[in-house]
């Protein structure tokens, strides 16, 4: 009811059922952006398990032999997970056409993917080429030849979850 003053009054609850209807919370996020979401945590539970097992090995001094059979093991679930889930998806819903605004976001989110990798790598490059600036930190046995693969590995995911969260950034927010 609406009072003379303009003040509403308190809305009574008629049960259970309106709490329910109201916490639908997946019924306003897009087709997009559930798969996006979806592979955001396809991609940090796959490779965030596979870099948790892989400093397991090298704290536990371990041979780096068994990190590549663990790397095809990560890729190859990582694929299966995505087709099995993308197909889900899209049978489940209608697919949509991109718009200047999907390309648009797809630019931004790339280029903030490609900035993250590209700081990545040129810390990489001068951690590698000019040794005196790193002379101030401590040495570290665990930092061998056999960890250059799991290290770069480690910047492409990041520049993959980097790509994903700007894009669902700016799908929620808005341009």
């Amino acid at each position: 009811f609406q009072a003379e003053d303009g003040i509403r009054d308190v809305e009574r609850s008629r049960g259970l059922g309106d709490v329910y209807k109201r916490q639908v919370w997946m019924a306003d996020v897009s087709t997009k952006e559930k798969s996006l979401l979806a592979s955001l945590v396809i991609t940090l539970l796959v490779f965030g398990n596979f870099f948790v097992d892989t400093l397991e090995v090298v704290l536990a001094g371990e041979p780096m032999a068994s990190v590549g059979t663990s790397l095809v093991a990560a890729v190859i679930s990582a694929i299966i997970l995505e087709i099995i889930v993308q197909s889900l998806l899209a049978s489940l819903s209608a697919s949509q056409k991109d718009d200047e605004r999907d390309q648009l976001i797809e630019r931004m989110s790339f280029r903030n993917g490609y900035l993250c990798l590209s700081v990545g790598m040129w810390i990489w490059i001068a951690q590698t080429t000019i040794p005196t600036w790193w002379t101030d930190l401590p040495y570290s046995p665990y930092l061998t030849g056999d960890l250059v693969p799991v290290l770069l590995l480690l910047l492409f995911v990041i520049a993959e979850v980097t790509v994903t969260v700007t894009r669902l950034f700016y799908y929620r927010r808005g341009i």
